[in-house]
This record gives structure tokens, C-alpha cells and sequence, in this order.
């Protein structure tokens, strides 16, 4: 049925819009509804099918040069090892300590499944700030796993006091697994209190709880108080820890990532931790799960030892 206006209408009013909007309205209201009952008979035709209803997924294209990255076909046509999922917070110990109820999962904490970075669409020497002066770097937008901007993202490089990241990640991850609590109180070590460069002086006569060492950690950037807490969940050494860490990268993707000690001055034979600009993101999404981290990691200043010291950040960009 077609209509139309007469040739000698008069301006729209009242009567216009309800002689020929009603008629419009009554059609538009059929189709919707006849669109709605063929997608539900659909629907319920797959499920007495048992066919699940997927959606349709193309793998990414690769530039020229760029490597492959995981979970992606390589060019020659083996396909790259999958991006594991690592363990999530709040997920419960193989081996809990007697009497230790679990912490409970915040609701922010719960799994979530994370697929391997595009860098198909990245670009690089673009004129960004100081770029010429950058050896490796990337952008990232983790909700779309899109590579937006990587220069050199796959090599190697020394990453001092970044190492603190899995530090923080660890014990983060202990906390919510039971195994140690914020109020647990840690006696400084022998070893801890020679360890020099940025630190709080820990002195082995005293003793804090841990909350307060990783805000030392995380404000600070103190080695002391990172080797402190990494000896602590070594079981009293810091060897247990450090395998930890590389173990712990491992199932997180960072194939490219070696640590040797747990706050980046290097170990007894001065070897020093080394990363990737893309294994980093792959160990700092990690870390943006755990608010109480991305809480310090903001923090401009705060005090340590009952308020005699005062801490200042050294991420400038905070202020």
C-alpha cells in the first residue's frame, strides 16, 4: 500500500501526523515484531539442534618483518603457541596453610580470558615525543587487543626497578590465595638490610607487616623492601622467589623475559633482569586487576615507619 500526501495539503498538523503516522507506526510495529519471533524460532531451532550459535572470527593479518606473535599463524605456517591464561586472583592455592581461610574474589577479580595483541595495524616513526631517543617501546588499547604503536616490542632489554612489577605481582596474588595477609608481619633480614640503591633502610632489628613493605615497594621503588618481601615468599630465601618469577612469567607469555633477582639491581653475579616492551603489557594488565596496586601506584606521597619517613613517588607523571 503506498501513500500520499494530497497535492493541496495543508502544513503539518495534528491531523496530519495522526492520518498518516498511525498507519506508519502500525507497519513499523508489525515488522519489528515479525523480525523478533523469526530470530527467537531460530534460535530455538539451533538449540533442539544442539548447535551453539558462534560468531565468526578471522586471524589477523601480519606486516611484513613484524614477528609473530602468540596465538597468531607464523608466516611460514606453523602456527605460534596460544597465549596461555594464566592463573586469575583470587584463585584458590594447590596447598592452603592449615587454618587460613581463603580471601574472598572481588567481584573485579574474576577470570578473564585474554587473547594475543594485533600488531597488524601498529605504526612507528611517526614523530612522537622523543621518539628517535626510544630503543623499544608500545601502545597498547588492552580492550581491543589492538597494537596502536611498537617500536622494537620483541627485544630484549634491562629493565631494573620495572622488575618490581612481578614482585608486586606475586605477592598480590598470595595475598588472594590465602597463603599471606596485608597484617602479616615480616623481620627484616640480614641480607635485605645490605641491599643498597633507592630503599626505606631497613634495619634487622625491626619488623612490618607487609602491606607496608609493598607500599614502600610500589611508592618508593625500595630494594630493600623488594628483596625483603621476595625472600619472605621464598620460604626465607631469595632463590625459590626468582624461579618463581620466571615460572610465573612463563605461564603469562613473556617468552623474551629473564628474571635474576626481585627489584632490578642485579644479582650476586651482576647479571640483570631483561624483558620485552610486550611482555611488560602482558605482566602490567595483570597487575591492573588488583586495585589495591594501581591505588599505590598513584600515590603521591605517604609515610613508612610510623611516619618517620616520607616516601615520594618517582612516577613523575603522578603529579
Amino acid at each position: 500500500m503506498r501513500y500520499e500526501l494530497p497535492k493541496n495539503a495543508s502544513p503539518i498538523n495534528m491531523r496530519t501526523i495522526i492520518r498518516w503516522g498511525l498507519p506508519i507506526l502500525a507497519w513499523a510495529v508489525l515488522i519489528g515484531g515479525w523480525l523478533l519471533f523469526s530470530s527467537d524460532v531460530e534460535e530455538e531451532a539451533l538449540q533442539k539442534a544442539g548447535v551453539q550459535p558462534t560468531a565468526p572470527t578471522t586471524a589477523p593479518a601480519t606486516q611484513p618483518g613484524a614477528p609473530a606473535q602468540p596465538g597468531t599463524p607464523a608466516q611460514n605456517g606453523t602456527p605460534a603457541p596460544a597465549l596461555p591464561v594464566a592463573p586469575q586472583p583470587g584463585a584458590p592455592a594447590e596447598q592452603t596453610p592449615a587454618g587460613q581461610p581463603q580471601e574472598q574474589t572481588p567481584a573485579a577479580l574474576s577470570p578473564k580470558v585474554r587473547t594475543a595483541y594485533d600488531f597488524s595495524g601498529a605504526v612507528s616513526h611517526i614523530g612522537l615525543p622523543k621518539e628517535a631517543g626510544c630503543a623499544t617501546g608500545i601502545l597498547v588499547d588492552p580492550a581491543t587487543r589492538k597494537v596502536l604503536w611498537a617500536k622494537s616490542a620483541d627485544k630484549s632489554v634491562p629493565i631494573a626497578s620495572m622488575t618490581k612489577m612481578m614482585t608486586m605481582l606475586l605477592a598480590e596474588e598470595a595475598i588472594a590465595a590465602g597463603k599471606v595477609a596485608r597484617t602479616t608481619v615480616i623481620p627484616v633480614s640480614v641480607a635485605a638490610y645490605k641491599i643498597g640503591g633507592s630503599q626505606v633502610w631497613l634495619d634487622p632489628k625491626e619488623s612490618f607487616p607487609l602491606g607496608e613493605l609493598l607500599t614502600a615497594v610500589a611508592v618508593k621503588s625500595a630494594n630493600d623492601a623488594a628483596y625483603l618481601v621476595g625472600e619472605y615468599l621464598g620460604g626465607g630465601e631469595i632463590e625459590p622467589f626468582v624461579r618463581e618469577m620466571n615460572a610465573r612469567a612463563k605461564t603469562l607469555g613473556m617468552n623474551r623475559t629473564t628474571f635474576y633477582d626481585a627489584h632490578g639491581l642485579g644479582d650476586s653475579q651482576k647479571r640483570n633482569n631483561t624483558s620485552t616492551a610486550h611482555d611488560m603489557i602482558l605482566l602490567a594488565e595483570h597487575l591492573l586487576d588488583y586495585p589495591e596496586v594501581m591505588r599505590l601506584a598513584s600515590t603521591r606521597m605517604t609515610t613508612f615507619r610510623d611516619g618517620k619517613l616520607m616516601l615520594k613517588n618517582h612516577n613523575n607523571l603522578v603529579y
